[in-house]
């Protein structure tokens, strides 16, 4: 790892690199998945808590969750436990967690493209 630095906006690649074994193609593949199937998550979360549809979030708030910890997109993923924590609860006081997700989203899609340039041999 030692061509590639310990972080990037929005992501822990040590963290990310250590979960995988060190695999950095199959890191930049993950990402490159995240970007096909994930980048507007947060605002899905923030859409459906406004039409309080609480199923939905927690539901797009778990796939988030799993895929944001996997990446170590340390952010992202500790605003949906926070959210997650806060559903089981019954709490619907998500106003810190959704003013804050679309920030953590950008600063992991920052992350993310800077992440596709680095080698990965």
């Amino acid at each position: 790892m030692s061509d590639w630095p310990n972080t990037l906006p929005g992501l822990n690649l040590e963290k990310a690199l250590s979960q995988l074994g060190g695999k950095k193609t199959l890191y930049i593949r993950l990402l490159g998945m995240f970007n096909d199937g994930h980048t507007n998550d947060a605002n899905r979360i923030v859409e459906a808590a406004a039409q309080q549809d609480w199923q939905a979030v927690h539901e797009i708030n778990h796939a988030l969750k799993g895929v944001s910890g996997n990446l170590a997109a340390m952010d992202l993923y500790d605003l949906c436990v926070s959210v997650d924590n806060k559903m089981k609860a019954d709490n619907h006081d998500l106003e810190a967690e959704l003013t804050a997700f679309p920030k953590a989203m950008e600063d992991t899609l920052q992350g993310i493209s800077q992440a596709m340039e680095l080698p990965t041999e």
